[in-house]
């Protein structure tokens, strides 16, 4: 998931303006064949610098193409390709998040990596099916960060809990841990994606889905976590709490435990004092694991000029670069096959690679209509957190309100 902002602006196009845009810019591909222009959005700090250094620089001396490199806000990245296209000038490749790829093949702007001859073989089926669109693969995976249970080492051990593994174990750990200014749980709960993202696993390791909101399986699952609410396990102000609100609550220690992202690694590291473990996110007795996946990916323009985005993406996605590249950003490459040694360099990110293994997309099915169905979701476990109101009721209001804004 990135982090920066959930909000974001979009740049609105009629699907016979998108058509219009598009057929002017196919008639004007005759870009130079030895340059490739990338647009993405890594503009702070160490990740823009690994970006250059790592993978754009690498890469140019491999393939002898010259990169035309344009950085923007993360927010602003749909609406500045959207406005490239107008005037015909939409880049070669982008790095963008993997919940935009619908958005931008749905408006015809995207060449599927069929399209330009280059094979997804050997990257990991769930993460690959994060750039799929209609049945047709659209983007080449890259990095991927998910969400696992943080834990206080010492005040587990004071009480004899070992780590959480089912949501039996958790809800007996969490009211275990609750003391005095202590709540043994945290977890981002504002209405918003980070909301949503932080809270799919239960959806998901409970058979649930963002399809259906008002499913037997997503009542459950917010049930469960209303009552850890109920019971004092966790704090009533979950509901305002976005990232770094809940990320406060575990570094102060006002939290024993915390459902948070791989990103807050180098975060922690800054609390030197922070004794610490992390596990996969517990999942009902007997269930398989179900998590999103936030990160960034390849996608080909319609105007690409196909033979040096291959070249230049074959290059970029190598297991040797991606793994030189996943290692310096902290993220998970996508290629199952560099798990084993991305592991034996970075140990303490094995449980967020155990949980990729079961990794969800949040747009593959809703695609485009998949911010309605979120918006509705969160809402509604607000609702059912503060004790509102009653879970069925609740996600049938919310079913019927993300039907109606189709």
């Amino acid at each position: 998931m990135n982090t920066k902002t959930t909000g974001r602006s979009r740049l609105r196009l009629s699907a016979a303006s998108a058509a219009l845009l598009l057929g002017t810019a196919l008639g004007a591909v005759g870009a130079q064949a030895e340059s490739i222009k990338v647009m993405d959005y890594l503009t702070e700090g160490t990740a823009t610098v690994a970006f250059d250094n790592i993978l754009l620089k690498a890469c140019t001396e491999k393939t002898g193409l010259t990169v035309d490199r344009t950085s923007v806000p993360y927010a602003e990245l749909v609406q500045q390709f959207l406005l490239a296209a107008s005037t015909n000038s939409m880049p070669d490749i982008a790095y963008i998040d993997n919940s935009d790829v619908a958005q931008l093949a749905a408006a015809g702007y995207l060449t599927s990596v069929a399209d330009i001859g280059m094979s997804l073989e050997g990257f990991v089926p769930a993460l690959q099916a994060l750039g799929n669109y209609e049945g047709k693969d659209y983007a080449v995976p890259s990095l991927n960060n998910t969400v696992a249970l943080y834990y206080h080492k010492a005040m587990l051990e004071k009480a004899g809990i070992q780590p959480p593994t089912t949501w039996a174990e958790l809800k007996a750990a969490a009211k275990a841990l609750t003391q005095g200014d202590t709540y043994g749980f945290v977890f981002p709960g504002i209405n918003n994606e980070q909301g949503t993202f932080h809270t799919s696993p239960f959806i998901w390791s409970n058979g649930g889905n963002f399809e259906q909101l008002n499913s037997a399986q997503n009542v459950e699952a917010l049930t469960y976590l209303r009552d850890l609410v109920n019971d004092g396990s966790v704090s009533k102000s979950v509901v305002t709490f976005a990232i770094p609100d809940a990320r406060d609550q575990f570094i102060s220690g006002r939290a024993a435990m915390m459902i948070g992202g791989s990103w807050l690694l180098p975060q922690l590291d800054e609390h030197p004092d922070l004794s610490y473990g992390v596990v996969p996110v517990p999942v009902p007795e007997g269930k398989a694991r179900g998590v999103p996946t936030g990160g960034e990916l390849w996608v080909i323009s319609a105007t690409a000029n196909k033979a040096n985005a291959k070249a230049f993406l074959e290059c970029v996605s190598s297991p040797e670069m991606m793994l030189t590249y996943a290692l310096d950003r902290n993220n998970v490459p996508s290629r199952e096959a560099l798990w084993a040694d991305f592991n034996a360099k970075l140990p303490r990110m094995a449980p967020f690679v155990e949980s990729l293994a079961g990794a969800r997309s949040r747009t593959a099915v809703l695609g485009t209509q998949y911010p309605k169905y979120s918006a509705a979701y969160s809402a509604a476990m607000q609702a059912i957190l503060i004790g509102e109101k009653d879970p069925q009721a609740a996600l049938d209001e919310a079913q019927a309100t993300a039907e109606a804004g189709m």
